[in-house]
């Protein structure tokens, strides 16, 4: 009958750490699910703010705005014709010498 015994507590042993692995695996997989989500979130935020990055320099590099702000801020101006100065291109400058 001791043999008994021992192989009853034996089992019982297994089946009890069996139990306390599924439970520690149960909420490792739960606390990676919170992470998971959390990520996910975080994820979203940032292409959301991608997004709104993406149409503000959009809004910003405008040439409108851009000729405005070397009008006003730089103080530039459009040359008169009489100052402009036309360069040909060379017709040798594509030939080695």
């Amino acid at each position: 009958m001791s043999r008994q015994w021992v192989w009853l507590v034996t089992l019982g042993a297994l089946v009890l750490s069996s139990a306390v692995a599924v439970v520690s695996v149960k909420h490792q997989s739960r606390g990676l699910f919170v992470k998971l989500e959390t990520l996910r979130d975080e994820r979203d935020a940032l292409n959301t703010e991608w997004s709104r990055l993406r149409l503000e320099q959009g809004a910003l590099a405008t040439n409108a705005r851009v000729e405005r702000l070397a009008r006003e801020a730089l103080g530039l101006r459009q040359p008169d014709a009489t100052t402009l100065v036309l360069l040909e291109p060379d017709s040798t400058a594509g030939e080695r010498p």
